[in-house]
């Protein structure tokens, strides 16, 4: 009985071991059309995804500077450094794939995204998390004639 189911698993292995090869082959062929039909869809897709992100950088950049002057209005400034942080990463990515798209070199940062979280254009802040923003003009003590 042993021998029997032997020769019978040798004898299907026989017929497998073409189809195999046959399936092999088709799988190859199948798959090159597919990269061949996908690749032009693909691309496409990266085109219209960097317009549509191109589109919304604006409405990111606006977002993230509200959400940054809320919370630093609600915790006092106690985060102004890491919130700026955070907004100029976020305004420097949105330029860069909005210039993308528009073929331009990427823009110097303008005041509004330099200012800070909900700062004033004539403030700057310092790079602690914890420290006040200074006012353009330095300390009284210095300005003294």
């Amino acid at each position: 009985m042993f021998d029997k189911l032997k020769k019978l698993a040798d004898q299907a292995k026989e017929k497998a071991t073409p189809m195999v090869g046959q399936a092999a082959q088709k799988a190859a062929e199948l798959a090159a059309e597919a990269k061949e039909k996908a690749g032009p869809l693909a691309e496409q897709a990266k085109e219209r995804a960097t317009e549509f992100a191109a589109k919304a950088a604006p409405a990111v950049s606006q977002g993230v500077d509200k959400a940054a002057g809320s919370i630093d209005k609600a915790t006092g400034g106690r985060f102004t450094g890491p919130l700026d942080k955070v907004q100029d990463v976020v305004h420097g990515t949105a330029s860069k794939v909005a210039d993308k798209t528009a073929g331009e070199p990427p823009a110097a940062p303008s005041a509004e995204t330099t200012g800070g979280a909900g700062a004033d254009p004539g403030t700057s802040t310092a790079p602690d998390a914890g420290s006040e923003p200074e006012t353009s003009s330095e300390s009284g003590a210095d300005n003294t004639p």
